[in-house]
């Protein structure tokens, strides 16, 4: 891969340069040389390749395409469904690349028959008046009819079409978006879903005899808090986490877990989905407001971190009264720790001795309150029994977003790497 600068890296703009992690992409994540440089990195140190990679927050599997690229084997753990079936069919691209062709010459032939059912009236309520303010009806009507086609595969086929039909609905909506998010009230130009397969077939390849490397990875669905690495596995761990009251996963991904059946309303997306997620922004509170709640994650952190998080916690506790808002930023502090605190305890039960740990983070700030989650996660690295723990800063953030919250802290919001090794 190209040498990259280290501002570039903590986003993901670069990655439609490069076959298969082009197929599909979000921002909210960092560039494939990143991951290329964390491995190069470890093989000069070294004198050889991790033989195993884990990323607990998978994404769309930028991590584990860069593993399969090197011949590495990886572990990739992702709660979100669309982005675990998204990232499950690029970490293995060579298999569902087999499989392409098939779902073109389907897809072009449902495209083309004129007299096609109605199905628009089947979502739910909530589905059809969100998704009917992102494409036009006649589009969406037939959209559905090629989503009914991919529920009738299995296997390989499935995700193939899953994921083909997925950058489909990218191309098609008529709605912009807005940083990350479908913004309905927002328009851009739109493909007809003719125009959308061809566009889709350049995307992947298909016709330019692709050769996929080897798939070398494992895909879990699942929430990372909850997974158990086998102990001394992997020799690297490389992952970007949620960032505190950043992206709500769940809420960025309405279009899609509407459109895929994940979830019939608001409320369903909750419950089923971000309920089960990482604690990363007062959406996701409702299972932890509880005083009780909140004082058993508390006091399984650090004394030291306990002692610094309790003056922030009570200082947002005053400001949000005088807040219009009135956001529960406080009750985000303790869950989210304590959440990432028993990942990164998984992690460094699954690594072996001299394994090293990247995290690529942010800071955040509340109502102006700063809060330095770099420097905490570092407090919980160290705790935990990782040594030569450092933080590094890659690049200043949020200029373009002037939100008073922000500017009033008095600091630059920034996107830093967190290293640590699992010592002997």
């Amino acid at each position: 891969m190209e040498a990259l600068r280290i501002d570039k890296m903590p986003t993901a703009i670069t990655a439609d340069k490069y076959p298969i992690h082009k197929w599909f992409n979000f921002v909210a994540g960092y560039a494939p040389e990143y991951v290329s440089n964390v491995i190069e990195k470890y093989y000069y140190k070294n004198m050889r390749l991790p033989e195993k990679i884990y990323d607990p927050f998978a994404g769309c599997a930028t991590t584990n395409v860069v593993a399969n690229d090197y011949g590495i084997c990886s572990i990739g753990v992702e709660r979100n469904p669309f982005f675990f079936k998204i990232g499950y069919a690029k970490a293995n691209a060579r298999a569902i690349s087999e499989e392409l062709p098939f779902i073109v010459e389907k897809f072009s032939a449902i495209e083309n028959n004129k007299l096609k059912e109605s199905l628009v009236d089947t979502l739910s309520e909530a589905a059809v008046k969100y998704l009917c303010n992102l494409f036009e009806i006649d589009d969406l009507n037939t959209l559905l009819i090629l989503r009914n086609e991919v529920f009738s595969y299995e296997g390989n086929k499935y995700y193939a079409g899953y994921i083909f039909l997925s950058k489909i609905l990218e191309l098609t909506t008529h709605a912009k978006t807005d940083g990350i998010y479908k913004a309905p009230t927002s328009t851009k130009k739109k493909l007809s879903i003719s125009e959308a397969i061809i566009r889709t077939c350049s995307i992947f390849d298909i016709g330019e005899n692709l050769i996929a490397p080897e798939d070398k990875t494992k895909q879990i669905y699942g929430s990372c808090v909850d997974f158990d690495l086998p102990e001394e596995s992997v020799d690297l761990v490389i992952f970007s986490p949620p960032y505190l009251n950043n992206f709500d996963f769940a809420e960025m991904t309405r279009m899609q877990l509407y459109f895929w059946e994940e979830a019939t309303s608001w409320a369903d997306i909750s419950e089923k989905h971000r309920n089960h997620m990482l604690i990363n922004t007062t959406t996701a509170v409702k299972n932890v407001r509880s005083s009780e709640v909140q004082m058993s994650m508390k006091e399984k952190l650090p004394m030291e971190l306990q002692v610094e998080l309790e003056v922030i916690v009570q200082e947002l506790v005053q400001v949000r009264k005088s807040k219009p808002s009135k956001k529960d930023y406080h009750l985000l502090i303790y869950p989210y720790l304590y959440q990432m605190q028993q990942v990164l305890k998984s992690c460094y039960k699954g690594l072996r001795k001299n394994g090293e740990i990247h995290i690529v983070l942010s800071d955040a700030a509340f109502y102006g309150i700063h809060i330095d989650t770099q420097k905490f996660l570092k407090i919980l690295l160290d705790s935990i029994g990782f040594q030569l723990t450092e933080i590094k800063l890659m690049r200043t953030r949020g200029e373009r977003w002037q939100l008073e919250k922000r500017k009033s802290s008095g600091k630059k919001l920034g996107e830093f790497e967190i290293v640590g090794i699992k010592g002997r």
